[in-house]
């Protein structure tokens, strides 16, 4: 949210409008449209405040950020633009309290520890893009190495906690929604280069047309990094196996990465058509077993298409129907030991021991959304939903049962597929969903309002599982919202919890539940004047029937609890200069009162944006990251504290060219986040680096 300083006369509209939520309330009558009655309420609010930030992400309808529902905040295109961002994790990490960091189970993806919550395969946060989920079956978690185009992006909605009443699984710790720019929000074409640092170049354009009814839009970005080659492993798994002869270190983590992020949107007189298609490609980092590979390959691609109807059939009575369908398709090529590896069979693979998993997800179903306002006060939704998911496996490779036969010394590195053989990590796999959500926004007086919630999941799978939620917005002041919240979610269990197989230590249990949690929530939301708004919560939970592997097997086992807070001050200095000062304390344990490994107890952000002229402004943004436990039975030293500082300028001093110079890690300090102890000095992260972007607005 911006604030303006503004005239005596701006100030004399901001004191009259004190008084209207008042007056409107008092003046509500039967088969009053609520939704006009939330923007009378929130324009009259605008005139005080200056622009409001909307978010739809916290009960699927547009509502007015300080009256949301939940623990929400927006980062706009303009804010994008402001800092520089090269990845879409860039961009998130600036909320406070998330902290994202390299899994050390899952190829080194980015992960977001929210609250405390977070696992190897990070599958408690639900990420989507135009409501379109981000998922892959097997490991519940977004797709592999997932990045998107940052110049494309409209918006970013973020919700840390709960989310299951709206969005069913996996909405445990939080809920991202990345929004692209489209036929409702492209109000300039524009089209860019970058290059940079680690042989970053990308290129993007945004493209919008309309003539009469009918709404165009098309976006795309391509994007190439051959990684940082100096994030240095000085020991990998080999050399704990006394085979350092063998091993690629010390060298560099394989971070290379490319995408091709494209969108083609169509609207007419309601009906819509929304085309999406994702092509990723990257290193594995450490490599697949902790032992460094330049040979390794991490590939995905997505194809969404949704074709839809929104209308308003009678007054205060919308629709929405979507069909979509949906295809993913990941392959890896592990090269998991090098060449000369001897394995315990005494078996020598001469050009190394290679894997090459793959599985293809399909989706497609429907959802039918309805909110229905004639009711005095009250605004309902109500949607229905149905989705088949298949998931398709395949698995080649030059060793293991099936492949090496009695007596065999040596294995070069032809690959064989053991697919529909005992010995694939999985077979294929299918669920059916079926849902139901209820929600209600009942204004039940001029500065109060309860938002209630219910949805229901019944999976073909595992079962099903009913999640509420119940939140009380209170216009206290007016200039100070309090908001309690309660909000259950669940998380499904994947494919590969559920059915993996010849794994030692992965093996799946089809008897598995999901994962349950219940979040309380106090948030606050206060602004004494222009200049100031200021942001607080505090929040209780309760996760029970979390997944993990016990004597090599899943199962519903651990439980974990946690309390924290989570604090912003945004400070309009002057026209020139705004200030946000955030910070963020948990305290997470786990069913044996350990306290969660890898997760920063305190987060403390700092962001300055100042307009020095006219055409030129300066954005910096600083994260600490400090208080990281490691694992009981990790007994390294302490995971040390660190400072992230990154800067940019933005220059519009030209006709329609903007650039940017954008400087990450200034400091050039070298930060680390925890490793699981193969890689034994943890993994060193980007050091500093410089970014100039191009854009050209017409």
């Amino acid at each position: 949210m911006s604030f303006t300083r503004n005239t005596f006369t701006l100030s004399m509209m901001a004191a009259a409008a004190l008084n209207a939520p008042l007056l409107l309330a008092n003046e509500v009558k039967p088969n009053i449209d609520l939704a006009s009655y939330d923007e009378k309420f929130d324009d009259s609010l605008e005139a005080f405040y200056g622009d409001e930030d909307f978010v739809s992400i916290a009960t699927g309808t547009k509502k007015a950020i300080h009256k949301a529902p939940s623990v929400a905040i927006v980062i706009t295109s303009d804010d994008i633009q402001a800092m520089g961002a090269n990845t879409i994790h860039q961009v998130i990490e600036t909320v406070t309290g998330i902290h994202i960091y390299p899994s050390n189970f899952n190829r080194m993806n980015p992960s977001y520890s929210i609250r405390g919550i977070h696992t190897a395969q990070n599958s408690q946060v639900l990420f989507l893009v135009n409501g379109v989920r981000t998922t892959f079956a097997f490991n519940g978690a977004k797709w592999n190495i997932l990045d998107l185009g940052v110049n494309l992006i409209d918006r970013v909605e973020v919700i840390r906690g709960p989310g299951s009443a709206v969005y069913g699984a996996d909405a445990y710790s939080g809920v991202i929604n990345v929004i692209t720019k489209g036929t409702e929000n492209i109000f300039k074409n524009d089209t860019g280069v970058k290059a940079g640092s680690f042989d970053t170049k990308s290129a993007w354009f945004n493209y919008g047309y309309q003539q009469n009814d009918l709404k165009l839009s098309f976006n795309g970005q391509w994007q190439e990094s051959s990684g940082d080659s100096s994030r240095i492993v000085q020991t990998d798994l080999l050399h704990l196996l006394g085979l350092s002869a063998l091993s690629n270190a010390p060298g560099a983590l394989d971070t290379r990465h490319r995408y091709v992020d494209l969108h083609a949107q169509l609207n007419f007189k309601g009906a819509y058509a929304n085309l999406w298609h994702l092509d990723i490609e990257g290193g594995a980092g450490a490599g697949a077993a902790q032992a460094l590979s330049n040979s390794d390959k991490v590939t995905g691609k997505q194809t969404n298409i949704e074709l839809g109807y929104k209308a308003t059939i009678i007054d205060n009575l919308n629709i929405d129907i979507n069909l979509f369908h949906q295809k993913y398709e990941d392959y890896t090529y592990f090269k998991i030991f090098p060449d000369g590896y001897m394995d315990t069979d005494g078996v020598e693979y001469t050009q190394g021991y290679i894997g090459a998993p793959e599985g293809e997800d399909t989706n497609y179903g429907f959802k039918f959304i309805s909110t229905y306002s004639a009711i005095s006060q009250h605004n309902v939704r109500i949607e229905i939903g149905y989705k088949d998911t298949k998931e398709i496996t395949d698995e080649a490779k030059n060793f293991g049962p099936g492949i090496i036969k009695v007596g065999q010394t040596t294995q070069d590195d032809t690959l064989t597929s053991v697919k529909g053989t005992p010995y694939i990590f999985i077979g294929d796999n299918k669920r059916r969903l079926a849902y139901l959500s209820l929600q209600d926004e009942w204004a039940f007086a001029s500065d109060w309002e309860l938002t209630t919630g219910i949805r229901y999941d019944d999976y073909s799978d595992f079962g099903s599982t009913v999640n509420p939620r119940l939140a009380l917005v209170w216009q206290t002041q007016h200039n100070l919202t309090t908001k309690l919240l309660y909000g259950s979610a669940f998380r499904a269990p994947s494919f590969g919890e559920l059915f993996s197989s010849n794994n030692p230590i992965l093996l799946g249990n089809p008897e598995l539940k999901a994962e349950k949690i219940d979040t309380w929530e106090l948030a606050f939301d206060y602004r004494p004047n222009f200049d100031w708004k200021i942001l607080f919560n505090i929040y209780k939970y309760q996760a029970s029937d979390l997944i993990s592997s016990v004597a090599g097997k899943m199962q519903n086992t651990l439980k974990q609890d946690g309390i924290g807070s989570e604090f912003e001050a945004h400070w309009q200095l002057n026209e020139q200069l705004k200030i946000k000062l955030g910070y963020a304390w948990q305290n997470a344990e786990s069913s044996d009162n350990d306290a969660i490994a890898d997760a920063p107890q305190d987060t403390f952000d700092i962001n300055i944006h100042w307009k020095i002229s006219s055409d030129l402004s300066l954005y910096a943004n600083s994260i600490w990251i400090t208080n990281r436990d490691r694992a009981p039975t990790d007994l390294r030293s302490e995971i040390e504290d660190y400072n992230l500082t990154n800067l940019t300028l933005n220059y519009t001093g030209f006709d329609n060219i903007t650039l940017t110079l954008a400087a990450k890690n200034v400091f050039d300090n070298n930060i680390r986040e925890a490793s699981n102890g193969v890689i034994a000095e943890d993994y060193l992260l980007e050091k500093r680096g410089y970014w100039l972007t191009a854009k050209v607005n017409y």
